[in-house]
């Protein structure tokens, strides 16, 4: 019991702050961001970034709307310099000014509601003001920000942990010139926007009125692109649990799946609990039936009888509690490692009564079989040596262990499925070999030749090659289009913008073609790579056939009105370069420096120290003014599946503690019916029955409840494992081999415990039971 509280109490704890996120907004019933559904040649994606001109044209159009707020992530870290101290700064946006009244930020000093309106402001959270300024109010003073002075203009507290925003200062978005250049551009979707309804608006007949909206001023833009737009409202307080679907979120993410199976799991461990507690209760109270004749006899009331074996049930669920707390206290370290959070069990007034009265409740519930069962039996009766244990107790106690065993198996084959998931999600051949590549960032200097700089970082004897571009798996990409010139359609890609040695050093394959070459100059100005989801998706053929097809694109640095036009030279392998959540999607690779903002370095693996110390080192001889930084590949990818690995690991940990403590329960049941049946077996053994007959005897009883548990529970397992493995586009299937190693594990470990107690009983001596007939 006080295994099952304790497990219960850590998994309340943990949900009850994945359903905190941002429930503390004094508006947040009204306040909302706006998503987009985007359609384009069938495929759709969701999108929490929007156009920048919906915010203006919705407030325009919908009266319902009070305000709405625009943000643009920063994308990057950003190098604060303040009198010499330097260091890389991330969690970060541009905002407009409004940022404070809609996500309610607390603004400590300065002016709230025009901290970031003038361009070249930045507003800093208070831990990030006292690290640069120490304890002097920041606010009128000046501190460089990629090397631009920027003029502090408000501090603002440090978000609670329940944001969905982590964030540690906020650029104006002023400072761009978004405004003028996608003021009226409904095709670029970059800005994270927000809006706050009246009082007394609906937000579902506001979000019908979207599509008429869409018509007027998106489609148009649209038509060229192929693309459909679906507009939809999103409230702030859900944003945390069900965004894991959206592609460029910055929004820190839960998953709303795993906090309802771990929910479920609660629910089932308690049940198991107070499945076994009743089960014990009522198999236990009959060894005290002459202790109830006796206190009869000698003029105990019924009511008093009741009320006794009642307390003595609320007291072991109390002490139990008691111990529950003492159980999740000391776990609270373990779990917070699995989560990486700074959870706590608050003992508020809620949790206490709720605890309290649970308690309560189940003592009475189990206590209350027994106590009328057994109180009402005559004293003569009791005293004598008759068994009053009937048929319906027996009943009752098989139909708990039927219910206990289809828990467990529920559990464990969970338990399986969320393993083998994640097992494909970290073992899939992705397409590129994701092991041994560093990752870092670069700044300007570093970029200005790349060719030469490629060639500083590569001198070292385990550098096995490097690239420099923008676009790597698991980080942003370009989504951006290409046009067709023989039917002018823009056809949308994922844009890589890549040099001569991407391919080779994410070890990707080319099915047809070739790789960019230096030795054709004319690859930077007309040679496109695109994927095998591409020639898929816009019907172009076989890869082969493909060599030598004419393709635009809309340039970047000279407006999209000038063209590059050129043709594919090759067709890599399909890769992975998103969730595997998502669909493949189609890829255009082109040579364009002007883009490029990292470098993936793939390195041997041995003497890794020494090999970023290199990488170190020639960061800070190209670029002084500016601090190295780096992750791993394989790191940043593993990120994208947090939540399943945690939700795994969670669910595998309570799954144990589940199966523990039903065994614990079976263990105890058994133990009762072996005393129960000691004479009989001591006179099969007189008779001549040998051990393994008297085991088979009392064992097949279980085995039959188990198998019947198994085969019922198989269509809701299957059920369920579908529903949840429909988020994912690349999902294991759940074969039958997953059940039959769940009812094995299950059959091992209730053989092992229903055998150890009748073996134990088939040994004895058959003197011992038959001494008193």
């Amino acid at each position: 019991m006080a295994t099952s509280l304790a497990s219960c109490i850590l998994i309340f704890v943990f949900v009850s702050d994945e359903l905190s996120f941002d429930n503390y907004h004094p508006d947040g019933d009204r306040t909302y961001r706006i998503y987009n559904t985007v359609t384009n040649e069938g495929v759709q994606q969701n999108l929490p970034i929007v156009p920048y001109p919906y915010a203006s044209r919705m407030q325009e159009s919908f009266p319902e709307i009070e305000s709405t707020l625009r943000i643009l992530d920063t994308y990057e870290e950003q190098l604060f310099d303040k009198d010499g101290k330097k260091s890389n700064e991330g969690q970060g946006v541009l905002s407009e000014s409004g940022i404070f009244e809609m996500l309610s930020l607390n603004v400590v000093s300065g002016n709230r509601d025009s901290a970031v309106t003038r361009p070249g402001t930045v507003a800093l959270s208070k831990s990030l003001a006292e690290k640069y300024f120490g304890a002097n109010d920041p606010v009128g003073q000046s501190i460089k920000i990629d090397n631009i002075e920027r003029e502090v203009t408000a501090v603002f507290a440090d978000p609670p942990s329940n944001f969905h925003l982590k964030l540690r200062y906020i650029l104006s978005l002023s400072t761009t010139n978004w405004a003028a250049r996608f003021g009226d551009n409904f095709r670029r979707q970059q800005i994270f926007t927000y809006l706050k309804l009246k009082p007394g608006s609906d937000a579902a007949t506001l979000e019908s009125k979207f599509p008429a909206f869409i018509e007027k001023y998106a489609a148009p833009q649209l038509k060229e692109l192929g693309s459909h737009y679906d507009a939809h409202l999103q409230n702030i307080s859900d944003i945390h649990l069900h965004s894991s679907s959206f592609q460029w979120e910055i929004a820190q993410r839960g998953d709303a799946q795993s906090v309802y199976i771990l929910i479920a799991t609660a629910a089932i461990i308690l049940l198991i609990a107070i499945l076994n507690f009743v089960n014990l209760s009522t198999a236990r109270a009959t060894k005290r039936i002459k202790e109830v004749g006796i206190r009869k006899s000698t003029g105990a009331l019924q009511s008093q009888l009741i009320l006794q074996f009642l307390s003595e049930s609320i007291l072991v669920t109390l002490v139990g509690l008691a111990i529950a707390v003492v159980i999740a206290e000391t776990s609270m370290p373990f779990l917070n490692a699995i989560v990486n959070k700074q959870l706590y069990i608050d003992y508020n007034f809620q949790f206490v009564s709720v605890a309290v009265l649970f308690c309560l409740t189940l003592g009475i519930a189990a206590g209350s079989y027994p106590a009328l069962y057994l109180s009402r039996f005559r004293p003569a009766l009791v005293l004598s040596k008759k068994r009053l244990d009937g048929s319906g107790g027996s009943m009752l106690r098989q139909s708990l262990v039927i219910v206990q065993f289809m828990l467990s198996f529920f559990l464990v084959s969970g338990s399986l499925i969320i393993i083998a998931q994640n097992k494909l999600l970290r073992e899939k051949n992705l397409g590129f070999d994701k092991s041994h590549v560093v990752v870092i960032p670069l700044r300007s200097p570093q970029l200005t030749n790349q060719s030469t700089t490629r060639l500083r970082y590569m001198n070292h004897p385990n550098v096995v090659n490097a690239t420099i571009g923008f676009g790597l798996p698991g980080n942003l990409v370009a989504g951006d289009g290409v046009v067709d010139p023989v039917s002018g359609k823009e056809w949308s890609t994922s844009l890589f913008c890549i040099d001569h040695y991407y391919i080779e050093t994410m070890g990707m394959e080319l099915v047809a073609g070739r790789n960019f070459a230096v030795e054709f100059p004319s690859d930077s100005t007309d040679a496109f790579i695109v994927n095998e989801t591409f020639l898929k998706t816009y019907g172009l053929g076989d890869a082969e056939s493909s060599i030598g097809r004419r393709l635009d694109w809309p340039r970047w640095d000279k407006g999209r009105n000038v063209m590059k036009r050129g043709k594919i030279i090759g067709v890599v392998k399909d890769f992975h370069f998103k969730s595997l959540r998502e669909q493949l999607t189609p890829v255009v690779m082109q040579l364009f420096p002007y883009a490029s903002w990292q470098m993936a370095v793939r390195i041997k693996s041995n003497d890794v120290s020494s090999t970023l110390e290199h990488l170190k080192k020639t960061y800070e001889q190209l670029d002084p003014e500016w601090t190295f930084s780096y992750e791993f590949l394989d790191e940043r990818l593993d990120e994208m599946y947090k939540s399943e690995q945690r939700l795994g690991k969670l669910f595998l940990l309570f799954t144990y503690l589940a199966i523990g403590v039903a065994c614990l329960g079976l263990f105890g049941l058994v133990e009762y019916t072996v005393n129960q049946r000691a004479k009989e077996i001591s006179i099969r053994k007189v008779l001549g029955a040998s051990v393994s007959s008297l085991l088979v005897l009392l064992t097949k009883r279980y085995a039959a409840l188990l198998a019947f548990s198994c085969v019922v529970v198989v269509p809701v397992i299957w059920m369920a494992a579908q529903r949840w493995l429909n988020q994912f586009a690349y999902k294991i299937n759940v074969e039958p081999a997953i059940f039959f190693k769940a009812g094995l594990l299950i059959t091992v470990i209730t053989a092992i415990t229903v055998a150890s107690l009748a073996i134990r009983a088939a040994l004895q001596n058959p003197v011992r039971n038959l001494r008193s007939e």
